[in-house]
Formats: C-alpha cells, structure tokens, sequence
C-alpha cells in the first residue's frame, strides 16, 4: 500500500520485502543479532534466540555483545539474521569473525547495512565492494543494492514531510509529492541499478572448509 511508504522509509519497505523473499533461507536454529522486539520472528521456520546489548524480559530478548563474543558454541546456529546492526560497531571485522563462529558450515546468514542514510548516531558506512571484500574470505557472497537515487530522493522527500509541524500543511505536501511516489511504484523504479543507493542486504553462505 502506498501509505506504507509514508509511515516507512522506501528503504525500509525495500530491506523487508528482501526479508521476505529469501526467509526461506533461514531455520532451524536461529540466532538474530540486535534484535528489540524480535519484529521478523512470524517469517521464520524455526527456532529463534534474538540477542542484543539492550535485554528484554518482555520479547525475551537475551544479553548478548557481539563485539566482545557470545555465549554459544562454535558451529551453533543453522542460520542468523543480523540487520541494520553493523553501521554502530567500533570493531566490525570481529562481529564477521563471531558470526562466522557460531554459524555452522554450509549455514546461512542474512546481514543488511545502510548506506545513504540520515545521521542516526552511526559510527560506519559501508560500500558494497569495501564490506564484501571483508567477508569473502569467510562466506559466499551474494550482494543486493537497496534502492537508488530515485528512492533516496523519496526519503529525503518523506523526512522533510513528517518535520512539518502544521497537519495540514503536511497532508498538502504530501498530496503534492504523491505522483512521484505513484511513479516510483507503478514503474517499479527501486529496481534501476545505479551508484546511489541507501543500503546493502547480504545472502551470506558460511564456507565449508573454514
């Protein structure tokens, strides 16, 4: 639905539909790293331990640093899911090592990083060619852009919306706006491949002889 993507970033309705569309690749035993509320859970087929730094007892979302090494055994998990998480951490080269670690091998990982984004206290962007060449060595890699300088140009449309303080000045701006969203979507215009993008999604394959 349109309105989806007013209430959503464009990036974030495409990073979800990228969710859904390989969630087939993710059971068993399920680690998902960062996770507050544990919002994917309903897509997967299996058994889900969402950790992050912040624990909470209500979603039972355990304690857990990825950076400084979680509690679990080498080859544990049967496939992760860890998104939008490595953009805040200081030593991102031992979050691929630890993922790598308690992955089994032949396992499956799925990882996505913002890229053209607004500030959000993050301390790292990635590019495609810097973030792959640093987990090549450990996984096969399948990459995916997320969005284009179309899509970038709706988000800073819809950011700028939502700071108008005024409702109705906010719905007419909307209104005015509407036919470039109708075509981003009528056209399919989030598939065009281009050099802006505003994020990355990752199909991560942990290699069997590692």
């Amino acid at each position: 639905m349109l309105i989806d993507f007013f209430r959503k970033t464009y990036h974030r309705n495409v990073l979800e539909q990228l969710i859904k569309e390989n969630a087939s690749l993710i059971s068993g035993s399920i680690l998902d790293i960062g996770s507050k509320n544990r919002r994917y859970d309903y897509l997967f087929d299996g058994h889900v331990t969402a950790v992050d730094i912040i624990p909470n007892k209500n979603k039972k979302v355990i304690a857990g640093d990825i950076e400084k090494g979680l509690a679990f055994d080498n080859n544990y998990f049967d496939a992760i899911i860890c998104l939008e998480v490595f953009e805040y951490l200081d030593h991102y080269r031992v979050a691929i090592e630890e993922i790598h670690r308690v992955l089994r091998p032949g396992g499956k990982a799925i990882i996505s990083v913002p890229f053209m984004y607004p500030d959000h206290q993050d301390k790292k962007r990635f590019t495609e060619e810097h973030f792959t060449k640093k987990i090549k060595k450990l996984f096969i890699v399948k990459a995916f852009r997320i969005g284009n300088g179309y899509i970038l140009i709706w988000d800073i449309i819809r950011k700028k919306i939502k700071l108008i303080k005024y409702g109705s000045l906010r719905y007419l701006a909307f209104l005015i706006f509407l036919p470039y969203l109708l075509i981003l979507r009528l056209f399919k215009i989030e598939r065009i491949r281009d050099n802006f993008y505003s994020g990355l999604f990752f199909i991560l394959e942990k290699k069997k002889n590692k």
